[in-house]
């Protein structure tokens, strides 16, 4: 069963999607909610494996809540506009719906929900190439075009690209690769490696600076890698718990 929560200032538009939602016989509401505070309460209490999340919200943005997120809740936005598509891409978001939502859109919403959340029989983890080379530290990173190896300590940092990872190197080098960024979390050393948030892996020996810029916010720089990172309130937090600041 797939448990989703609900998040949208408009009472209307969350009965609509509840109806909506109702023919998927394996779909659970296990809640709702009309701001961010009871949002953020309601998927620490009930962990769900997605949120569907409304952006303009009256006390803030679904985006505050979005970054927040564990690595292993999908976000589907669904939105009355398209111009934040590339806001959702950047928060790793498994879907974007337009108001009024079309019956066949959200379908295909629940399929790609499905395909995350179970694995296809026959599946494990062996299946995948492994990306830990030998005990030297060297790692191999498959691209599209080409496979490169790199000293896990060069890394400054990883990011969720859709269905990609983006590797930030000290040289400056980026490189696009064809895997999940969860999947890259158990197979770095912790430490130097953290994930701070559902889009952010980094390399607390590359950490420059921390910046605050609003309430619980942050933002975070690099020694080579001109990457800047904002980063919400939890991650604000876990960040200053590995940094002991």
């Amino acid at each position: 069963m797939l448990r989703v929560i609900l998040v949208d200032d408009e009472p209307s538009a969350r009965r609509g999607l509840r109806r909506m939602l109702g023919q998927f016989e394996d779909v659970s509401i296990v809640a709702e909610a009309g701001d961010i505070p009871t949002a953020l309460n309601s998927i620490r209490h009930f962990k769900p494996d997605a949120v569907f999340l409304d952006v303009e919200l009256t006390n803030g943005t679904g985006f505050d809540i979005a970054r927040d997120l564990p690595p292993d809740t999908f976000i589907i936005i669904v939105s009355a506009y398209d111009l934040y598509a590339i806001d959702a891409f950047n928060v790793a978001a498994l879907d974007y719906l337009l108001k009024p939502v079309e019956p066949q859109r959200l379908e295909t919403a629940i399929n790609r929900l499905r395909e995350r959340t179970t694995s296809p029989d026959g599946y494990t983890e062996r299946a995948e190439e492994s990306m830990l080379l030998d005990g030297a530290g060297r790692i191999r990173l498959k691209t599209n075009s080409t496979t490169i190896l790199v000293q896990a300590e060069t890394i400054s940092m990883l990011k969720a690209d859709g269905d990609y990872t983006r590797i930030f190197l000290e040289t400056g080098q980026t490189h696009l690769i064809s895997k999940l960024l969860r999947k890259f979390e158990p197979e770095l050393p912790n430490p130097p490696f953290f994930r701070l948030s559902r889009s952010h892996i980094v390399n607390k020996g590359h950490i420059r600076k921390v910046e605050r810029y609003a309430a619980n916010k942050s933002r975070l720089y690099f020694e080579t890698c001109s990457e800047t990172v904002e980063l919400g309130r939890s991650a604000t937090r876990r960040l200053r718990e590995i940094l002991n600041i």
